[in-house]
C-alpha cells in the first residue's frame, strides 16, 4: 500500500513540474519569441544566457563581434503589456507572476548598435521556464533548518496537491465557460436562422403581391 500510495505521489509531481528548457539560434535584426499560456496568479520564474558561440561561417574574434551586437530580452503578457525587459542582456533570471491568464511571450531581438557594421550573425541562446510549483524556491526554509528534509518533501507534495485542485477548479472554469460560449452562439445561430427565414417569408410574399398588382394594372390577369 505504501509503495502504491509513493507511486501514486510521484505520478502527481511529475503531472505538475511544468519546467521548460529551450536552446535556439537568433540571427542579427531577428526576433525570436517562445510563448507560454499561463493561468491566472501563475509563478514564473527561470534564467538565460546568450552564449559566445557564433554562426560556424563567422571568422571574427568575439571580442570585436560581441561589441557591435546587443541582445533585447523582454516578456510580453496577452494584453501586449512589457511585464520584463532588458535591452542589453547576455544573461539574466525571470521571476514574476502572471497577473491575468493568456498567452505569456519570452523574446529575443539582437540588435546592432549604433554605428556598428552589419554582419551575418547570429548567437545561441539557452532559455529555462519553470512555472507553477515548479518555481517555487525552497532553498531559503532549508538554509534557515526550518523543516527537517522530509517535512520538506511533504510541503513540496502538499503544494503539489494544492496545485492539482487550482489546476482541476482552472479546467473546468474554462470548459464551463466554453460551453457556454458554445450554447450562447448555438442560440444566436437558431435565432439568426429563424430571422432570415421570416425575411425569405416576407420578401416571397411582398414579391407575388407587387406581382399581382402589376399584372391587374397591365390587365394580364
Amino acid at each position: 500500500m505504501n509503495k502504491t500510495l509513493l507511486v501514486v505521489l510521484l505520478s502527481l509531481i511529475l503531472c505538475v513540474q511544468y519546467s521548460y528548457s529551450f536552446m535556439f539560434e537568433v540571427r542579427a535584426a531577428d526576433e525570436k519569441c517562445i510563448v507560454e499560456e499561463l493561468r491566472q496568479d501563475t509563478l514564473v520564474n527561470g534564467k538565460f544566457e546568450v552564449s559566445d558561440r557564433l554562426s560556424k561561417n563567422i571568422a571574427f574574434q568575439y571580442e570585436v563581434v560581441m561589441a557591435s551586437m546587443q541582445m533585447k530580452f523582454y516578456v510580453r503578457g496577452p494584453t501586449g503589456d512589457l511585464i520584463l525587459v532588458n535591452h542589453d542582456a547576455s544573461t539574466g533570471v525571470i521571476a514574476f507572476n502572471a497577473q491575468e491568464a493568456g498567452d505569456y511571450s519570452f523574446c529575443f531581438l539582437d540588435n546592432y548598435r549604433p554605428g556598428a557594421q552589419a554582419m551575418p550573425l547570429s548567437r545561441t541562446v539557452s532559455l529555462e521556464i519553470k512555472t507553477g510549483v515548479e518555481a517555487n524556491d525552497y532553498s531559503d526554509v532549508i538554509t534557515k533548518g526550518q523543516l527537517k528534509p522530509s517535512e520538506i518533501e511533504l510541503k513540496k507534495i502538499e503544494d503539489v496537491v494544492d496545485s492539482i485542485k487550482v489546476e482541476i477548479l482552472y479546467m473546468k472554469n474554462r470548459e464551463e465557460t466554453m460551453r457556454n460560449t458554445n450554447e450562447s452562439t448555438n442560440s444566436r445561430v437558431a435565432n439568426l436562422s429563424i430571422f432570415c427565414f421570416f425575411v425569405l417569408i416576407g420578401s416571397a410574399a411582398f414579391q407575388i403581391n407587387y406581382l399581382k398588382r402589376y399584372f391587374k394594372q397591365r390587365k394580364l390577369i
